[in-house]
């Protein structure tokens, strides 16, 4: 009883100190912020301000700090966000001699690997999305399985002009057995039972969670902050990388871990909830 009433009165806890911010919030914008500007410009910086405080500093902090105390313990079908909310599904796994040997195959195939995230980076993925120009290697947000973010990331733009507004993209962790101090070692483990007849080898398996950008903005429902918004149906972006790897004839195989569940969670952004058929596709690279 009472390791069931703890993450409960934690997550009310949580939500009160959201609450009490969001109070706060508007009391600082409607009492303080307003009268005080002087004009709608001044009001106008305040609020954006306040705004980029909260939606990419404070709450996602707190929400860090919510999972100290009470860590994720799920089942590795998705990966995460930096503070520990479900993202996109796990569904494809490609077995390689190495990082090169990924590399050389998503690029045959027509993927660009994503740029490392910097302010320059950065800054030219915001530019991309807002002016709709050309740049097909622009970054992508970080996310985390086997505690710790993405290895390699490629993604396809869906656009004319090649920007980062709409885009394929698919992150890959390399399979590797994490640090004895990891919380999250079942991750590892979970995924060498689905994949045991692969492991052993001199080769490399890569797990990768690929989701489709089919829209320029949306709104993460916990934080507020910005992001792409994403299609829901992960296990199509899924069967798009395969396909285009087989059109460049660069498959061995394609097999299926071990029969899934059909399962539904809940995405980062309001509109997006994934449905998938819960099976990981086994990609093995010529």
């Amino acid at each position: 009883m009472v390791h069931t009433m703890i993450p409960f009165v934690l997550r009310q806890l949580w939500r009160f100190i959201i609450l009490l911010l969001g109070i706060t919030l508007l009391y600082v914008i409607v009492l303080m912020v307003w009268p005080e500007s002087g004009s709608r410009l001044a009001a106008f910086a305040a609020l954006l301000v306040i705004y980029c405080l909260m939606a990419y500093v404070v709450i996602p902090n707190l929400m860090r700090l919510f999972h100290i105390f009470s860590k994720p313990d799920h089942i590795p079908l998705y990966v995460t966000t930096g503070d520990g909310w479900p993202s996109d599904p796990v569904n494809i796994a490609v077995i390689a001699r190495d990082r090169k040997h990924l590399r050389e195959a998503m690029k045959q195939a027509g993927w660009y690997e994503a740029d490392p995230h910097s302010v320059k980076n950065n800054l030219r993925e915001a530019w991309s999305i807002i002016f709709n120009m050309p740049y097909p290697t622009a970054p992508v947000s970080t996310l985390y399985l086997f505690n710790r973010h993405h290895d390699i990331a490629f993604q396809i733009p869906t656009n004319g002009r090649m920007s980062a507004r709409t885009r394929h993209h698919v992150r890959f962790w390399r399979l590797e057995p994490p640090l004895r101090d990891r919380h999250d070692r079942g991750h590892f483990d979970f995924w060498s039972g689905k994949l045991r007849k692969w492991l052993h080898r001199e080769q490399e398996i890569w797990i990768g969670a690929s989701t489709e950008d089919f829209r320029p903005l949306d709104v993460r429902w916990r934080t507020g902050s910005l992001t792409h918004g994403v299609s829901h149906e992960a296990d199509k972006e899924r069967d798009f990388i395969i396909q285009t790897l087989q059109d460049q004839k660069l498959i061995r195989s394609v097999q299926i871990s071990e029969p899934g569940e059909h399962f539904k969670f809940r995405g980062q952004s309001f509109r997006t909830v994934y449905t998938t058929d819960g099976s990981l596709r086994v990609v093995h690279i010529k």
